[in-house]
Formats: structure tokens, sequence, C-alpha cells
């Protein structure tokens, strides 16, 4: 509807603190180059849901991931393009949305439109293709980045802050080794394109924010379910479609235990990725044993991946993890 797509254009042009909200209705419609468009004409920062991470790269000027809580708090006006609006973003409801920002919402389903859990300021069913390459066009010689500055420029301080905050501990030293730390040395160890599969419960925390990705449909998770296990299986299915691609699966201890004997099959198939484990011995970590039936011990999966004819290294000090990952 061109006239929904006009009004708004128009609150494009009214509004302070935009934000956009994307989901993996991106990747099915194939629409990341019309996205990308988009946030390089207005500046206006953008968010996605973790299944359409990528469709912008996470190191684009307009991502500022350490500052997504007050993003959305502040926003005055949410446009929302290819995504339910479910629990991943609590369901655009205040606090954690301003219950005073206008929504603005593309889909291409028109119940998820008419059965919004938000009432809908601007309704627009479409394609997020369709619509987003409509808005284009529209926005030309309209909207200017420069009306948004002093927005992003907030949202990169805060980014700035989160990131130098005592507790970040990405580039700790401590043994045993942190996960952001971790986190860190995958980071920079894998290639621009690399798929990255991120599946547990303390170590998908700790990802979220410090492992970027920079490729549509090259960040897989277990979804808005949580369902644990998939991982190594996922790893295996982005191996097997793009075979000259890297492919990294991060795992929490007890997530990898659930599908653990799918190296067999990475062996039998003569599939090659890299998974790596991070062993904290329990469910979400308890050190101290205060939470029945969190503790896991510490199993040895690296000797079990030897016995199945996989390569494997078990490291204790975060000054070995690169080394390891290159080997």
């Amino acid at each position: 509807d061109e006239g929904q797509i006009e009004t708004l254009v128009q609150a494009l042009s009214k509004a302070e603190c935009p934000v956009i909200l994307s989901g993996s209705g991106i990747i099915w419609s194939q629409a990341w180059e019309e996205l990308h468009a988009l946030v390089d004409a207005t500046g206006i920062p953008f968010y996605t849901t973790p299944q359409g991470r990528g469709v912008v790269p996470e190191d684009h000027e307009c991502c500022f991931p350490s500052a997504r809580s007050t993003a959305f708090r502040e926003a005055d006006l949410i446009v929302v393009v290819g995504t339910r609006l479910n629990y991943i973003v609590a369901h655009l409801a205040a606090p954690r949305f301003s219950a005073d920002a206008t929504i603005a919402r593309i889909d291409i389903d028109v119940d998820e439109i008419a059965e919004s859990p938000r009432k809908l300021d601007i309704p627009i069913v479409a394609d997020a293709k369709t619509a987003l390459g409509q808005l284009n066009k529209a926005i030309e010689g309209r909207i200017d980045p420069s009306q948004y500055e002093q927005w992003r420029n907030s949202l990169a301080e805060k980014e700035a802050s989160k990131r130098s905050a005592p507790g970040s501990n990405s580039l700790s030293d401590a043994v045993p080794i942190h996960p952001l730390r971790l986190c860190e040395e995958v980071k920079n160890f894998m290639n621009r394109d690399a798929i990255l599969v991120v599946d547990g419960q303390e170590i998908l925390n700790y990802g979220r924010q410090s492992m970027p990705t920079f490729a549509p449909g090259h960040r897989l998770n277990s979804g808005p379910f949580g369902t644990m296990g998939v991982g190594l299986p996922f790893g295996l299915g982005a191996k097997v479609a793009k075979p000259d691609t890297q492919v990294i699966v991060v795992h929490g201890d007890g997530s990898f235990g659930l599908n653990s004997m799918e190296l067999d099959t990475a062996v039998r198939h003569n599939i090659p990725l890299l998974v790596v484990i991070s062993l904290n011995g329990g469910w979400t970590g308890d050190p101290d044993k205060n939470k029945p039936g969190r503790e896991l011990g510490y199993t040895r999966y690296d000797q079990m991946a030897e016995s199945l004819g996989c390569y494997s290294e078990y490291v204790e000090e975060p000054g070995e993890i690169q080394s390891s990952l290159v080997r």
C-alpha cells in the first residue's frame, strides 16, 4: 500500500530516535540488500532477532548491540520488518519499549498484523523486499542521516561505556577461562563470511553481543523455542550446504552432550568443521553447587572426540586458545 509507505516516510521525517528491528523474514525474502540500503540512506540504528543476524554487517556504523536495551527503551519510532512480535522482542511491550513510541510493522502475513500483541500505528501487509524497495524510493531527498546524528552519538557512547565497563572481561587472562575471553578468541579466528552456530545457555548469552556476523543467513541458533542440542547438527548441515565456507560451532557442555555423537557423522561423511565447547561443568555454571540438578561434571569431550576419529585439544590457558583454534 503506497499510502502506508508514505505514512511511514512522514513518521521517519518527524522521528528523533528511530530504530529498525528486523527478523528472519528479511532472509526468507532475500531483502538484505534493500535493508542495508535503507540503513545507509537514513542512518537509523538497526537491531535483529537472533534468527535474522548478518542481514546488515554488524560492524556497520549504525550497529550498537551493547546499547540494545537503551535503544529499545528510548526509541520514539520502531520500524519492525519480517519478525513475529513474540517474547524474543518482549512483544514490544513497556517498559522494555516506550509506551509512547510509534510502531510501524511490515509483514507478509496479514494475520500477524491483525493479531499483533501491541497496537500498530502504521501496519503494512507486504513482502519485506517489496516494501523496503518502495520505502527506499520514497525517502529519496526526504530523509537525511544527519537528523538522527545526536541519537546515534548517544547510542555510540552507551556502546563504548558497556564495552569498557568493569566486568566486561573480554581480555581477561583469568583461569578458568572466562566465557567472554573464549568468545573473543573465536571472533578473532573467524573468517568474515564464516557461518557461526551457537548453542547453549551461558555461552549463548555471552556470544550474542561478542561474536558478530557479517553475512545474511550465516548465524544459526536454536530459535525462539530455545531447543538445545541443535548446534552440531546445524553445523553439519551448514557445512554440507556451503562446503567452501568456514563453519564454527560454539557449544556449551550441556547442549553439546545432547547430540554429541553427531561427531561420528562428521567423521563418517568427512564433513570438516570446528567445534568449540565451553566447559563449565553445569547448566548455566554453578561452581559453588548452589543450584540442585545443575551439576554436569567436567566430561572430557575432547577424549570422546578423539575416540571417534576427530582431532581435539583440551585448553585451560586463555593464551593458548588461538593457537589451538589454528591447529
